[in-house]
């Protein structure tokens, strides 16, 4: 990146075993200036729905990481890091959210709530609990194995992500409301998430990369601890047991009658599905639950903020398992305009390329989990920290 470089107070690299001169890597220096962008030609349906959704697989023909190689993220040449990289500049989205505004004003016009969002919400909890029922007398089989997997845990993913639209308040207006289809959402889910994921979420989105407050940042031990293929890819097969546990270590807070409400709704209507369905339902659920840690839709834990290439702190994906994940692959899009609904995000894409063309993205969540295993210079480390609560506390 031109205006930034190790030895700038702007980002700090730790102490590297390599013998390259730290101020000359290749990994910090200016990249070569890159082409124009294609002048972008409009496209009268860009805000209809089902056109907006559809460009989540018209922007790719499949999942090859390495067809573009200016937008692949991959750095095989950066140092291995042993502690976090440490940055004095401000979160990236703010600024680019405002140079958008100033060259893009009609982006506004894509904020606003998404109403499809609660009837697929439903059909999703409906054709969940029905798929466990519909097996619950073959748990343990290779086809229950296969159908937990392939539905169970896509169903899995594709709820985690409604919940999350839901917690920006995109799917209703009313907090209230909000909250309570995001407890809907959750429910083939038995553990209860989404009141707390709703305050965690906000503080990421506010702070990102505050050591003090974001809880999507790995904590040091796991960054000294999980090194290695083996152990790497023992973290990939726990990472949603940390991104549920970390936040109660890291920064705990005080319950409200919102989690135990939440917590009723979970265990009282599992507690009586179990009953009248017996215990094969819940087997379901909670494998689900389990094995979707290694599913592809899992690599957007890894893909979307862990640096792979230069300084960049977040990335897209542009593939087409944005179909099933509430495009939440869009995710330099919904950080520069969280107030976006995801049928929208591919919009602010297509009529602002010049922001988003160059840089670095993924094609493959699979890829990214191959990776991480396997890259030595790819580990928990490789996130961006900086302290400004100070300065946000000011601000407010």
């Amino acid at each position: 990146h031109p205006h930034i470089s190790l030895a700038s107070p702007q980002l700090r690299l730790p102490h590297s075993s390599t013998t390259t001169s730290p101020r000359y890597h290749p990994a910090f220096l200016p990249s070569p200036t890159p082409p124009p962008p294609t002048p972008p030609h409009f496209n009268p349906l860009a805000h209809c729905r089902l056109p907006v959704i559809m460009t989540a697989i018209g922007a790719t023909h499949g999942e090859d990481e390495t067809r573009n190689s200016s937008s692949a993220p991959f750095d095989r040449l950066r140092p291995k890091l042993t502690e976090f990289l440490w940055s004095t500049r401000d979160e990236p989205h703010k600024e680019r959210r405002r140079r958008i505004m100033k060259a893009h004003p009609e982006v506004i016009k894509l904020v606003g709530i998404e109403p499809m969002t609660k009837y697929i919400v439903v059909a999703l909890v409906l054709f969940q609990y029905s798929v466990a029922i519909a097996i619950r007398d073959h748990v343990g089989t290779f086809s229950w194995f296969l159908v937990t997997y392939f539905i169970g845990c896509t169903i899995t993913h594709s709820l985690f992500l409604a919940t999350h639209e839901i917690v920006h308040n995109l799917a209703l207006r009313n907090t209230c409301l909000s909250k309570l289809l995001g407890i809907f959402t959750q429910l083939p889910i038995p553990i209860a998430y989404a009141i707390d994921f709703r305050e965690y979420h906000f503080e990421h989105h506010k702070l990102q990369g505050d050591e003090a407050v974001d809880t999507d940042l790995p904590t040091a031990w796991e960054g000294r601890f999980f090194q290695g293929p083996v152990l790497k890819f023992i973290y990939l097969a726990l990472i949603l047991l940390f991104y549920a546990i970390r936040p109660l270590f890291v920064r705990p807070k005080k319950p409200t009658m919102w989690h135990l409400f939440n917590w009723i709704a979970v265990l009282a209507v599992n507690g009586y599905i179990t009953k009248i369905f017996g215990w094969g339902v819940l087997a379901y659920q909670v494998a689900a639950l389990i094995m979707c840690s290694m599913h592809p839709s899992a690599g957007h834990f890894i893909a979307e903020h862990m640096v792979f290439k230069g300084e960049a702190e977040t990335y897209s994906y542009y593939g087409w398992l944005n179909l099933v994940t509430f495009n939440v692959g869009y995710h330099n899009e919904h950080h520069d305009f969280p107030g976006v609904p995801w049928t929208r995000l591919p919009a602010i894409k297509a009529m602002c390329p010049e922001f988003y063309d160059n840089i670095p993205c993924h094609h493959s969540w699979s890829m990214v989990m191959y990776r991480f295993v396997t890259m030595p210079n790819v580990t928990p480390f490789n996130r961006i920290k900086r302290n400004q609560i100070k300065k946000f506390r000011k601000q407010d």
